[in-house]
């Protein structure tokens, strides 16, 4: 459906429908872990379009002791991502409980490699916890060859108590 069109229905099932019916969706700049489709889909149960992007001025680091990134701002530096859509409140949900306390969702601009901008959320890591990261630039090839396999059997096992409440 053509974006034009898409706010059409939208505007038409506002005055329709109750305001709590409608979704609101969000986009969402991923740039560890989640970027990858088996771990999205672990977490949310869905795989989400997505297109590639850059968020400028921060910067990515290994978290100590894990095999997963978080970021921080920082001038002239940049971080490659994907920026997922669609992305709903139940899934935001199941994403921040995912990201723990250790995170925060903030908004950015993030720019797609065909030169055109537009705004995310993303996970930061919160201001009070920015020791838990490390010096070691975190990198998403590697964690795909060395660490996806790690990081899926830790996910399930200290997960595993959402599982069984049916949080995830």
């Amino acid at each position: 459906m053509a974006d034009h069109t898409q706010g059409t229905v939208v505007t038409l099932l506002s005055h329709l429908l109750p305001q709590d019916t409608i979704m609101k969706t969000i986009h969402l700049f991923c740039y560890g872990t989640l970027q990858s489709p088996l771990v999205m889909k672990s977490v949310t149960g869905h795989v989400f379009p997505g297109k590639k992007a850059t968020l400028e001025n921060w910067v990515r680091y290994r978290v100590r002791q894990t095999e997963y990134p978080g970021i921080v701002p920082q001038q002239n530096a940049s971080v490659p991502g994907i920026v997922f859509s669609e992305i709903d409140e139940e899934t935001l949900r199941k994403l921040d409980l995912f990201e723990g306390e250790k995170y925060e969702r903030v908004p950015v601009e993030i720019f797609f490699e065909d030169g055109s901008k537009g705004t995310a959320e993303v996970y930061s890591i919160r201001r009070d916890c920015r020791d838990v990261l490390s010096n070691e630039a975190w990198d998403f090839d590697r964690f795909l060859e060395d660490g996806l396999r790690k990081f899926i059997s830790w996910f399930v096992e200290d997960r595993r108590d959402l599982f069984d409440r049916g949080d995830l």
